[in-house]
């Protein structure tokens, strides 16, 4: 009895620590081609060209569409293999454009905007100083992705990480399965992961001053010929590549493969929390490994399995989830409406 009674403890403290509860979150109306998504104090952010969409999460009754195509005040450019990105504070929202960032107040209205070269994407404000990464840094024919900080003209104070760009234009080499430079802020700190040296987190202040490291084992997984006809297959839906033909491509690109996927796939910092997803999958759901600011490991908890973003896009950090409030958010086409829905699933 005794035995029993500590088996069913045992299995209820699992399912405190790993289970998460998946609910749908409903329709998006306006939602026809999104581009990311953020969730702050109760409401949904869609990017959509040079569209922000705001819908409250009680509801999802569109609230109020900011910005538009253009090239006045408060515009913003739309072309091929550009992605805007937007991250929302609790005074302003903040969109990072081609060759500009903007700031609108959380009612919409443009409070000023200011140009950027072209090149620098993922903008995000972090005190006077701003984090970014240029995708255009070539040294002997290698193209990297660097992080730098930049000081409130957007003018380079120093660079916090680099790594060897999935995509190299003059190599004409491309990763089938792209390792792209990822990081987040949060508490005007920077998390950046660096995947291609294992399982390892930096961690920056606002003033680009390393912190400290995070390094944890893991287990290698390898890719397999199945993952890589997958792979190809996605590849194949590529908006680029299907805008110059998949054969056509071939001709100047050479894929790479790696022998093992990369140790973290993506990382997200919110609630005071290190949320890392892993290439782990299991009954259609992905593992993410949770730590504290510190690094120290807090739990595991497996979350829906996402669409990943196409490789331009991925390149420019564009996700189709968001982690807030301990929720993981997600959005997804239904196949038979054609209609974008949200999905939530708690994280306990």
């Amino acid at each position: 009895m005794k035995g029993m009674i500590s088996l069913i403890l045992s299995v209820l403290f699992l399912l405190m620590v790993h289970q998460v509860f998946p609910d749908n979150g409903g329709i998006l109306p306006g939602v026809l081609k999104p581009e990311m998504i953020r969730v702050y104090d109760n409401e949904l952010f869609v990017v959509q060209g040079a569209e922000v969409l705001i819908y409250p999460l009680k509801d999802l009754g569109l609230k109020k569409k900011i910005g538009r195509q253009g090239e006045g005040p408060g515009e913003l450019k739309v072309t091929t293999n550009w992605y805007n990105n937007v991250t929302v504070f609790s005074n302003y929202i903040f969109i990072d454009g081609l060759d500009k960032i903007v700031f609108f107040s959380r009612e919409g209205k443009l409070i000023r905007e200011q140009k950027k070269p072209i090149g620098i994407s993922r903008l995000v404000p972090m005190g006077k100083n701003f984090a970014a990464v240029n995708l255009t840094h070539i040294e002997k024919n290698t193209q990297y992705q660097c992080l730098n900080l930049y000081d409130r003209d957007l003018k380079r104070l120093k660079e916090l990480a680099r790594q060897e760009s999935p995509v190299q234009s003059a190599t004409g080499k491309t990763e089938m399965i792209p390792d792209g430079l990822n990081f987040s802020v949060e508490q005007d700190k920077i998390f950046v992961e660096k995947s291609r040296e294992g399982f390892v987190v930096d961690i920056f202040d606002s003033q680009g001053k390393k912190l400290c490291q995070v390094k944890k084992e893991y287990k290698k997984i390898p890719v397999s010929e199945a993952h890589k006809k997958a792979a190809i297959e996605k590849f194949k839906t590529d908006p680029f590549i299907k805008q110059i033909g998949h054969e056509e491509f071939k001709k100047f690109s050479k894929p790479v493969w790696p022998d093992f996927f990369p140790a973290i796939r993506d990382i997200t910092v919110s609630d005071k929390k290190i949320y890392l997803r892993t290439y782990k999958e299991q009954g259609g759901k992905e593992e993410w490994l949770i730590l504290d600011l510190k690094g120290n490991l807090l739990k595991k908890v497996n979350l829906p399995a996402v669409d990943n973003a196409p490789l331009m896009a991925h390149l420019l950090g564009v996700k189709y989830h968001t982690i807030e409030n301990n929720s993981f958010y997600y959005i997804k086409e239904n196949e038979d409406t054609e209609e974008w829905e949200l999905h939530t699933a708690k994280i306990k």
